[in-house]
């Protein structure tokens, strides 16, 4: 049985810089939600030399916290000039975008990504000014978040050139 590939919430339009960023969710496709992550990001240009083995070796797992902050700076931050302050802002209306955002994976959802900070478990801040990464994307900088359910695989990525 083919599962339907469940939709991004309408308020994330216009909230990801298409030349900057990407965002999709869709269904687990086998055991390896790696292999569904290299499906997903294979249209876009930047992204396409990815593969299950890069990723495998370089995403580490983060809160949901760390993910949201993560969302935040994906959706709305400059990663060669640092996250803006008003990241850290409360905007509600922002905010909640991107919890339903997260949300649409599923219950029991993991999430993981290629920013330094995440070594730094519990502690980590994601909109430090100053930061470091495991670049997986032919740009100069990336960062992404992977969130893995046990149905679907949501990817946010942002990549910039300097």
């Amino acid at each position: 049985m083919t599962r339907k590939n469940p939709v991004l919430p309408g308020c994330l339009q216009g909230r990801f810089d298409e030349r900057q960023s990407f965002a999709a969710v869709k269904s687990l496709e086998g055991a390896d939600w790696h292999e569904t992550v290299v499906e997903i990001v294979r249209e876009i240009h930047v992204l396409r030399s990815i593969n299950r083995v890069t990723l495998r070796d370089s995403l580490l797992e983060v809160s949901y916290e760390g993910a949201l902050d993560l969302a935040r700076l994906i959706s709305d931050g400059s990663l060669l000039y640092g996250p803006s302050k008003s990241l850290r802002a409360l905007d509600p209306e922002r905010d909640d975008c991107l919890r339903e955002t997260l949300g649409t994976v599923g219950k029991n959802t993991r999430f993981f990504t290629n920013h330094g900070h995440a070594e730094d478990g519990d502690q980590a801040d994601f909109l430090a000014s100053s930061f470091h990464v495991n670049s997986l994307a032919d740009t100069t900088i990336d960062v992404c978040l992977v969130g893995v359910s046990e149905e679907n695989v949501l990817v946010l990525w942002r990549f910039e050139d300097d």
